[in-house]
């Protein structure tokens, strides 16, 4: 017989998750643990269910009740997909007579399954899966117990929409949230997203006084590839350089698309600027092959803009002014090449390692 004062306490225990962010799998593990207190079982699992795709989550009590959850998704039969289909409760009182399951019930009765009682996780009209109780002896629940495991298992499917509520909208707020920060073409950072990393790396270096610089690498006379083969090969070239570029940054530093040809290096936690000089001869030689797009190949150069700062320089809007106008200082010389602003001072310079 159904324990009163632990179903409500259970009821109580899901009542609270409705205001907390519970998530899907841990409501489930609830639900099979507790219940198992509450109703004359020896074990629970539940298994939600979507039409044509594998379970994608499944809980048990322990492990024997998984067994019994897995085999009927291995087998394509028993209770738990019977109630899901019918939106009705399935009691087998005893597993060894019953006729209705020839896959799943000689090998449940193997693993020491007696009885099994299943009861549908329903949704209006619909359902999300199913909970099982099972039973190491046969018998009958009675009709309250079996009102009591179909009462629990309705207020687990509320929660559980709740739970999946807050999962969808929580996908949608990082997509819009991705979708603000990065590009959409090449899925780099985008300006935006730049900016509040010069921001952070401002914060940091305050604290850790290390050197960092910017790099502007501008294509070159991209407008021609354009006008000549189209706006379609032009956005397949610019998608083949960030992948190259991307190919050229080290873990933490921050490749970004800042306008329609032109893309930004932040890099932080540099030795010193031998370190920028190596990375600009890395882009140089990235241009020197041609892009192999999809119908053709095509050949294109890059002016490179550097600033770089030392410790406790500013490395925000400076930094990327200094950047722009040494890229530009290139474009004057004819493109195809990188120009460096060291921003600390001479005598820093000086006493910097490397020969710097």
């Amino acid at each position: 017989m159904v324990d009163e004062d632990k179903l409500s306490s259970v009821l109580s225990e899901f009542a609270r998750t409705l205001i907390t962010d519970f998530p899907i799998q841990g409501i489930l593990d609830h639900l099979v643990e507790r219940i198992v207190d509450v109703l004359p079982v020896t074990s629970a699992g539940v298994t939600l269910i979507s039409p044509g795709m594998a379970p994608r989550y499944i809980a048990a009590s322990d492990d024997s009740a998984l067994r019994f959850e897995q085999l009927q998704t291995e087998v394509g039969q028993g209770p738990c997909l019977s109630a899901y289909e019918s939106g009705q409760a399935v009691a087998i009182p005893d597993l060894g007579a019953d006729q209705r399951y020839p896959h799943f019930a000689p090998a449940a009765c193997a693993g020491g399954l007696a009885a099994v009682f299943t009861f549908p996780l329903r949704h209006g009209d619909g359902r999300l899966g199913a909970l099982d109780l099972y039973r190491d002896t046969p018998g009958e629940l009675d009709p309250h117990d079996m009102g009591a495991a179909q009462t629990l298992a309705d207020v687990a499917a509320a929660y559980l929409l709740n739970a999946r509520a807050r999962e969808e909208a929580r996908a949608i707020s990082d997509h819009f949230h991705h979708s603000a920060l990065h590009d959409p073409l090449t899925g780099l950072p985008n300006r935006l997203l730049l900016q509040e990393r010069l921001e952070h790396a401002a914060d940091r270096r305050r604290r850790s006084h290390t050197n960092a610089a910017v790099l502007f690498a501008d294509l070159d006379r991209f407008k021609q590839i354009n006008d000549t083969h189209g706006h379609q090969v032009g956005d397949e070239l610019l998608l083949a350089v960030a992948h190259r570029l991307s190919g050229l940054i080290r873990s933490g530093d921050t490749l970004a698309r800042f306008s329609g040809d032109e893309f930004v290096f932040l890099c932080e936690d540099l030795h010193s600027a031998a370190d920028v000089e190596v990375l600009a001869k890395r882009i140089d030689a990235t241009f020197a092959n041609p892009f192999v797009l999809a119908d053709r190949e095509v050949t294109i150069t890059a002016s490179v803009g550097i600033a770089f700062a030392g410790p406790g320089e500013d490395i925000s809007n400076r930094l990327m002014v200094n950047a722009d106008m040494a890229m530009y200082q290139v474009k004057r010389d004819g493109g195809a090449g990188h120009q460096i602003i060291d921003m600390r001072p001479f005598s820093s310079r000086r006493a910097a390692p490397h020969g710097d």
